[in-house]
Protein backbone atom coordinates (compact mmCIF):
# COMPACT_ATOMS: atom_id res chain seq x y z
CA UNK A 1 0.00 0.00 0.00
CA UNK A 2 1.36 3.30 -0.75
CA UNK A 3 2.72 6.00 2.13
CA UNK A 4 1.14 9.29 2.11
CA UNK A 5 3.95 11.68 3.13
CA UNK A 6 2.47 14.26 5.26
CA UNK A 7 6.34 15.94 6.45
CA UNK A 8 9.47 15.47 7.59
CA UNK A 9 10.89 15.67 11.49
CA UNK A 10 13.49 15.65 13.12
CA UNK A 11 14.68 12.01 13.78
CA UNK A 12 14.55 11.70 17.80
CA UNK A 13 10.38 13.08 18.76
CA UNK A 14 8.37 10.20 19.36
CA UNK A 15 5.02 12.00 18.48
CA UNK A 16 2.09 11.57 20.83
CA UNK A 17 -0.72 9.29 18.83
CA UNK A 18 -3.29 11.18 21.14
CA UNK A 19 -2.39 14.87 19.88
CA UNK A 20 -4.18 13.25 16.56
CA UNK A 21 -7.82 13.64 17.95
CA UNK A 22 -10.06 11.52 15.19
CA UNK A 23 -7.29 11.56 13.07
CA UNK A 24 -5.54 8.12 12.48
CA UNK A 25 -1.62 8.49 14.02
CA UNK A 26 0.56 8.66 11.25
CA UNK A 27 3.98 6.62 11.85
CA UNK A 28 7.30 7.74 11.64
CA UNK A 29 10.07 6.08 8.25
CA UNK A 30 13.78 7.56 9.69
CA UNK A 31 16.28 7.50 7.64
CA UNK A 32 19.38 9.07 9.13
CA UNK A 33 18.65 12.27 11.33
CA UNK A 34 15.47 12.82 9.93
CA UNK A 35 12.01 11.19 9.71
CA UNK A 36 9.29 11.40 7.85
CA UNK A 37 5.76 11.67 8.78
CA UNK A 38 2.96 8.81 6.62
CA UNK A 39 0.20 6.75 6.47
CA UNK A 40 -0.37 4.15 4.42
CA UNK A 41 -3.18 5.02 1.90
CA UNK A 42 -5.32 3.13 -0.75
CA UNK A 43 -4.45 3.97 -4.65
CA UNK A 44 -8.01 6.25 -4.82
CA UNK A 45 -7.70 8.23 -1.47
CA UNK A 46 -4.39 9.54 -3.44
CA UNK A 47 -6.98 12.14 -5.92
CA UNK A 48 -7.18 14.96 -4.04
CA UNK A 49 -10.60 15.19 -1.93
CA UNK A 50 -11.62 17.66 0.52
CA UNK A 51 -11.51 15.03 3.18
CA UNK A 52 -8.25 13.42 2.34
CA UNK A 53 -6.71 17.27 2.63
CA UNK A 54 -8.25 18.70 5.56
CA UNK A 55 -6.97 14.99 6.58
CA UNK A 56 -3.56 15.66 5.35
CA UNK A 57 -3.62 19.53 6.94
CA UNK A 58 -4.69 18.18 10.37
CA UNK A 59 -1.60 15.24 10.78
CA UNK A 60 0.77 18.20 9.70
CA UNK A 61 -0.46 20.79 12.35
CA UNK A 62 -0.97 18.38 14.80
CA UNK A 63 2.84 17.28 14.37
CA UNK A 64 3.76 20.79 14.06
CA UNK A 65 2.30 21.53 17.90
CA UNK A 66 5.23 18.70 19.44
CA UNK A 67 8.15 19.18 17.16
CA UNK A 68 9.65 21.56 14.05
CA UNK A 69 7.77 20.02 10.62
CA UNK A 70 9.24 20.83 7.16
CA UNK A 71 5.50 19.54 5.60
CA UNK A 72 5.06 18.16 2.02
CA UNK A 73 2.45 19.50 -0.24
CA UNK A 74 -0.45 17.03 -0.56
CA UNK A 75 -0.20 13.96 -2.62
CA UNK A 76 3.37 13.08 -2.15
CA UNK A 77 3.32 9.29 -2.47
CA UNK A 78 5.80 7.05 -2.01
CA UNK A 79 5.34 2.93 -3.27
CA UNK A 80 7.33 2.11 0.44
CA UNK A 81 9.12 3.08 3.02
CA UNK A 82 12.69 1.71 1.82
CA UNK A 83 12.20 3.94 -1.40
CA UNK A 84 11.24 6.84 0.81
CA UNK A 85 14.48 6.38 2.44
CA UNK A 86 16.38 5.80 -0.32
CA UNK A 87 14.75 8.28 -2.83
CA UNK A 88 13.81 11.35 -0.88
CA UNK A 89 15.42 11.09 2.55
CA UNK A 90 18.91 10.46 2.27
CA UNK A 91 19.41 12.50 -1.34
CA UNK A 92 17.64 15.46 0.21
CA UNK A 93 19.19 15.10 4.12
CA UNK A 94 21.31 18.00 3.96
CA UNK A 95 18.65 20.54 2.59
CA UNK A 96 15.90 18.93 4.87
CA UNK A 97 18.20 19.37 7.66
CA UNK A 98 18.56 23.04 6.67
CA UNK A 99 14.95 23.84 6.48
CA UNK A 100 14.32 22.05 10.07
CA UNK A 101 16.93 24.56 11.66
CA UNK A 102 15.99 27.78 9.65
CA UNK A 103 11.91 26.31 10.89
CA UNK A 104 12.79 25.91 14.27
CA UNK A 105 11.29 27.85 16.76
CA UNK A 106 9.20 29.22 13.93
CA UNK A 107 5.26 29.36 12.98
CA UNK A 108 3.50 31.06 9.44
CA UNK A 109 0.93 33.87 9.72
CA UNK A 110 -0.74 34.85 6.67
CA UNK A 111 -1.93 38.53 6.58
CA UNK A 112 -4.10 40.10 3.64
CA UNK A 113 -5.25 43.74 3.50
CA UNK A 114 -8.30 44.39 1.88
CA UNK A 115 -9.43 47.55 0.30
CA UNK A 116 -12.97 48.80 1.78
CA UNK A 117 -14.85 49.76 -1.14
CA UNK A 118 -16.13 53.00 -0.28
CA UNK A 119 -13.27 53.92 1.88
CA UNK A 120 -11.00 53.57 -0.92
CA UNK A 121 -13.26 55.08 -3.25
CA UNK A 122 -13.21 58.76 -0.95
CA UNK A 123 -9.48 58.08 -0.56
CA UNK A 124 -9.06 57.87 -4.79
CA UNK A 125 -11.47 61.04 -5.21
CA UNK A 126 -9.87 62.96 -2.82
CA UNK A 127 -6.60 62.45 -4.48
CA UNK A 128 -7.76 62.83 -7.94
CA UNK A 129 -9.82 65.96 -8.73
CA UNK A 130 -10.55 64.97 -12.60
CA UNK A 131 -11.89 61.78 -10.86
CA UNK A 132 -13.93 63.56 -8.23
CA UNK A 133 -15.59 65.70 -10.50
CA UNK A 134 -16.50 62.40 -13.20
CA UNK A 135 -17.81 60.89 -9.79
CA UNK A 136 -21.78 60.78 -10.55
CA UNK A 137 -21.86 61.90 -14.43
CA UNK A 138 -23.99 59.18 -15.96
CA UNK A 139 -22.42 59.21 -19.48
CA UNK A 140 -20.73 56.04 -20.56
CA UNK A 141 -17.80 58.56 -21.14
CA UNK A 142 -18.02 59.71 -17.68
CA UNK A 143 -18.30 56.14 -16.08
CA UNK A 144 -15.49 54.26 -18.42
CA UNK A 145 -12.86 57.00 -17.95
CA UNK A 146 -13.71 57.28 -13.77
CA UNK A 147 -13.60 53.37 -13.64
CA UNK A 148 -10.03 53.44 -15.40
CA UNK A 149 -9.04 56.40 -12.96
CA UNK A 150 -10.17 54.28 -10.07
CA UNK A 151 -8.26 51.30 -10.78
CA UNK A 152 -4.93 54.05 -11.43
CA UNK A 153 -5.59 55.45 -8.20
CA UNK A 154 -6.33 51.96 -6.35
CA UNK A 155 -2.93 50.63 -7.85
CA UNK A 156 -0.64 53.57 -6.51
CA UNK A 157 -2.24 53.11 -3.43
CA UNK A 158 -1.49 49.72 -3.46
CA UNK A 159 2.09 50.11 -3.79
CA UNK A 160 2.17 52.39 -1.22
CA UNK A 161 0.08 51.01 1.02
CA UNK A 162 1.82 47.37 0.84
CA UNK A 163 5.10 49.51 0.91
CA UNK A 164 4.19 50.63 4.49
CA UNK A 165 2.91 47.58 5.97
CA UNK A 166 6.34 45.56 4.83
CA UNK A 167 8.18 48.10 6.70
CA UNK A 168 6.20 47.53 9.17
CA UNK A 169 6.52 44.03 10.08
CA UNK A 170 10.29 42.81 8.42
CA UNK A 171 11.67 44.31 11.64
CA UNK A 172 9.82 41.61 13.58
CA UNK A 173 9.44 38.40 11.14
CA UNK A 174 12.31 36.30 10.05
CA UNK A 175 10.60 36.22 6.36
CA UNK A 176 8.74 37.15 3.99
CA UNK A 177 7.07 35.68 1.28
CA UNK A 178 4.57 37.69 -0.64
CA UNK A 179 1.72 36.41 -3.01
CA UNK A 180 0.38 39.00 -6.16
CA UNK A 181 -2.91 39.84 -5.66
CA UNK A 182 -5.65 39.64 -8.89
CA UNK A 183 -8.80 41.09 -7.43
CA UNK A 184 -8.87 45.05 -7.42
CA UNK A 185 -9.84 45.07 -3.99
CA UNK A 186 -6.96 42.69 -2.22
CA UNK A 187 -3.83 45.04 -1.19
CA UNK A 188 -1.51 42.47 -0.30
CA UNK A 189 -1.50 38.86 0.44
CA UNK A 190 1.76 38.10 2.72
CA UNK A 191 3.52 34.87 4.15
CA UNK A 192 5.00 35.91 7.47
CA UNK A 193 7.52 33.76 9.08
CA UNK A 194 7.27 34.31 12.89
CA UNK A 195 9.58 33.16 15.85
CA UNK A 196 7.69 32.26 18.86
CA UNK A 197 9.52 34.80 21.06
CA UNK A 198 8.66 37.56 19.04
CA UNK A 199 5.28 37.01 18.85
CA UNK A 200 4.45 40.04 21.13
CA UNK A 201 6.19 42.26 18.85
CA UNK A 202 4.41 41.01 15.93
CA UNK A 203 1.02 41.58 17.15
CA UNK A 204 2.14 45.08 18.11
CA UNK A 205 3.39 45.78 14.37
CA UNK A 206 -0.08 44.10 12.85
CA UNK A 207 -2.08 46.54 15.51
CA UNK A 208 0.25 49.34 13.71
CA UNK A 209 0.04 48.23 10.34
CA UNK A 210 -3.90 47.98 10.52
CA UNK A 211 -4.44 52.01 12.77
CA UNK A 212 -2.13 53.35 9.94
CA UNK A 213 -3.83 51.85 6.78
CA UNK A 214 -7.27 52.61 8.37
CA UNK A 215 -10.35 52.93 7.43
CA UNK A 216 -9.23 52.43 3.39
CA UNK A 217 -7.77 49.08 4.25
CA UNK A 218 -9.12 46.26 6.29
CA UNK A 219 -6.57 43.07 7.40
CA UNK A 220 -7.40 39.30 8.34
CA UNK A 221 -4.75 37.76 10.08
CA UNK A 222 -4.83 34.10 10.19
CA UNK A 223 -2.53 31.27 12.19
CA UNK A 224 -0.40 30.28 13.25
CA UNK A 225 0.00 27.33 11.08
CA UNK A 226 2.81 24.80 9.90
CA UNK A 227 5.52 26.98 7.65
CA UNK A 228 4.48 25.69 4.33
CA UNK A 229 4.99 28.98 2.74
CA UNK A 230 8.64 28.85 3.49
CA UNK A 231 9.62 25.33 1.83
CA UNK A 232 10.54 23.98 -1.26
CA UNK A 233 7.70 22.22 -3.22
CA UNK A 234 8.63 18.37 -2.80
CA UNK A 235 6.93 15.67 -5.49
Amino acid sequence: MPLLVHGVVPRTPRLDDAAFGDVDAPTLVAGGDLAAIVTEVAEDDLVPSRRMLLRHTQVVEAAAKQTTVVPMRFGVAVPSADRLVEDFLAPAAERLTATIQRLQGHQEYRLRGRYDEPAALRAVLAADPRAARLHGRRGMDAKLELGERVVQGLERRRATDTARALEALRPVVSDVVETAVTDPLDVFALSLLVASDAEDGFDRAVESVAESLAPEVKLELVGPMPAYSFVEEEG
